[in-house]
């Protein structure tokens, strides 16, 4: 069971996730690992059923630097010259649209003016 979760994942990280054009708030905030790559590392450490509580750690922590980023955003001045949509690169609130985008079958959102590869 613990080698298909870890296929799943890589299947995830080179298929799916270089085509939905944004990352985790986790590794967006922190500049680390993605929440895939450290589920990954969990896994393969401490195996499938032991690593439950770190993984559901790991996402908490997810969450709170999507509402920390979110709030960053909030604060900043909008920029009267930039286009106004309801995204921006790595924009971790997309994450869970993951299965609107999927390649060959159709993004429902547009394409993004940057590149977020490096998370």
């Amino acid at each position: 069971m613990k080698s298909f979760v870890l296929v799943l994942i890589n299947f995830y990280q080179n298929y799916l996730s270089p085509y939905k054009g944004f990352c985790c708030a986790h590794a967006a905030l922190n500049k680390g690992d993605s929440c895939s790559e450290a589920v990954k590392k969990i896994i393969i450490k401490c195996g499938l059923w032991t690593s439950y509580p770190l993984i559901k750690a790991r996402f908490n922590e997810c969450k709170a630097a999507y509402k920390q980023l979110s709030d960053n955003d909030k604060k900043k001045p909008k920029d009267k010259n930039k286009k106004d949509t309801w995204y921006d690169c790595c924009d971790p609130s997309a994450a869970c649209e993951v299965g609107n985008c999927i390649p060959k079958k159709g993004c429902d959102l547009p394409d993004l003016p940057c590149d977020c590869s490096l998370f």
